[in-house]
């Protein structure tokens, strides 16, 4: 009975790690998820519709509609020059199981957590 016991718990460990190791994210992966993140919160946080709405009514949910519109279609950098900028000033570290980010840009400093194809990510203080 312990052979059993034993010889499934070394099957669930392989399997775990396994799983952590099929599902590791590269930079690529982590560069896109990134530029995504970067892109949502400053359309979140230049257009505000709810401040917009609040304080102009319908004129202010136009106004927002129009500052999304303008943000989304007007980009200064692609989204290609975005991930590329962001895998150029990344130190990525493949720990066999996870992997771990240190990214610094003119938009941010992050630190970020790779495992099972998702992202955990913390927004640094600039260096001074």
């Amino acid at each position: 009975m312990k052979k059993v016991i034993s010889s499934i718990a070394l099957l669930s460990l392989i399997a775990l790690g396994a799983t952590l190791f099929l599902t590791r994210p590269d930079d690529d992966d982590y560069a896109l998820y990134l530029a995504e993140q970067m892109a949502d919160n400053v359309e979140a946080s230049v257009c505000q519709p709810d401040e917009f709405s609040k304080w102009l009514g319908k004129v202010g949910e136009a106004l927002s509609r129009a500052c999304e519109g303008l943000v989304a279609g007007g980009e200064s950098l692609t989204k290609e020059e975005i991930q590329q900028l962001i895998i150029d000033n990344t130190n990525y570290q493949n720990r066999v199981l996870f992997s771990t980010y240190m990214t610094e840009t003119p938009f941010g400093n992050y630190r970020a957590f790779g495992v099972l194809n998702r992202f955990i990510i913390k927004e640094q203080a600039a260096k001074q």
